[in-house]
């Protein structure tokens, strides 16, 4: 009787989802109205037992987002396990607002009025 070599197939799969930790933070937009974050903001101690890389679904912001906004940030790692996680983004505008104007000379008319043209400014 002759015995044949047993066949062995091996697999290597990762079922084990990495696990997304997200914190809160407080951005200020700059001097153009804009502010941006990434990852590395937002990501509080993100894990796999693999090799993995984080993203966001929102990384910038200007006016029209003062205030809280909640972003995504989702952990996914090198064989398509995936994991989500939310945090609020609070926007704020710390810097005051600028006028510039122009130097005007008005008279009065004999009723002791005046009137001026905004739009020439």
């Amino acid at each position: 009787m002759q015995r044949l070599p047993p066949e062995f197939t091996i697999s290597n799969s990762d079922n084990i989802a990495p696990i997304a930790v997200a914190q809160d933070i407080t951005v200020a937009l700059d001097a153009t109205g804009a502010a941006s974050i990434s990852t590395t903001d937002i990501d509080n101690g993100s894990s796999d037992n693999c090799n993995f890389a984080l993203s966001l679904d929102i990384t910038s912001f200007n006016c029209n987002d003062l205030g809280a906004n909640t972003v995504v940030l989702t952990a996914i790692d090198s064989s398509g396990n995936t994991h989500s996680a939310t945090a609020t983004v609070t926007v704020v505008d710390n810097i005051s607002p600028s006028l510039l104007s122009n130097e005007i000379s008005l008279y009065l008319d004999s009723t002791g009025f005046v009137e001026f043209d905004t739009t020439v400014f």
